[in-house]
């Protein structure tokens, strides 16, 4: 498992207070993630990796799962040096 998905999964366990039983789980079929979810989520992606969104072209698809939000952070170059 990738450091990007650990670091991840922890914002939900630590931050957010979801269980997330796996990285490929769909986070808006389960409940898991909801719009304050997200703007939450998207806070502490920011803090953790210096991941920056565009929020007018936001595509939800890319938060459905913590390793689609990974493969996100990761393809961006944010946190690489963190």
């Amino acid at each position: 498992m990738s450091t990007c998905i650990e670091r991840i999964q922890n914002i939900f366990s630590q931050v957010l207070y979801r269980d997330v039983q796996s990285p490929q789980a769909d986070l808006f079929e389960t409940g898991l993630l909801d719009s304050m979810g997200l703007v939450e989520l998207l806070f502490n992606l920011e803090q953790q990796f210096g991941f920056q969104p565009d929020i007018n072209n936001l595509d939800f698809d890319q938060f459905r799962s913590i390793e689609s939000i990974a493969n996100l952070v990761e393809s961006s170059g944010a946190g690489q040096n963190s």
